[in-house]
């Protein structure tokens, strides 16, 4: 149990603390308001925190570029695959129809190679 003296102690610490983190929205609201012209970098208040963000941006986009990359070659080894299956099956790949399965999203391939199996034509591949 906390005596007088540590509860008024107690009492101000976290007054203190309250008025401080009404005093951070404040100064951000003020800062967003004003233009800013000097350099974070040489700030050692704010040369952390810019650091800080600046990495965990360059992190969340090597990620996105990451998955981007992986998408991108299912989606060109699926491509090359159904024309390379359909070149053995029906001969000669007429360019619109190389064109058409490149620039095709990964699930459209993949929809066209479930109609390749049972497809007599290039043009049932491509039947909905």
């Amino acid at each position: 149990m906390q005596t007088g003296g540590e509860s008024d102690r107690t009492f101000f610490g976290l007054h203190n603390l309250s008025r401080l983190r009404k005093l951070e929205i404040a100064v951000k609201g003020e800062a967003e308001e004003m233009s800013l012209t000097f350099n974070v970098m040489e700030n050692d208040v704010l040369r952390p925190l810019f650091m800080k963000e600046r990495m965990d941006g360059l992190l969340e986009g090597r990620q996105e570029g990451r998955q981007e990359g992986r998408q991108e070659g299912r989606q060109e080894e699926a491509a090359s695959m159904l024309l390379k299956q359909m070149r053995r099956k029906f001969g000669q790949t007429p360019d619109w129809v190389i064109q058409k399965v490149r620039s095709a999203h990964l699930e459209m391939i993949e929809t066209w190679s479930d109609n390749f199996v049972f497809a007599n034509s290039v043009d049932e591949v491509f039947a909905a």
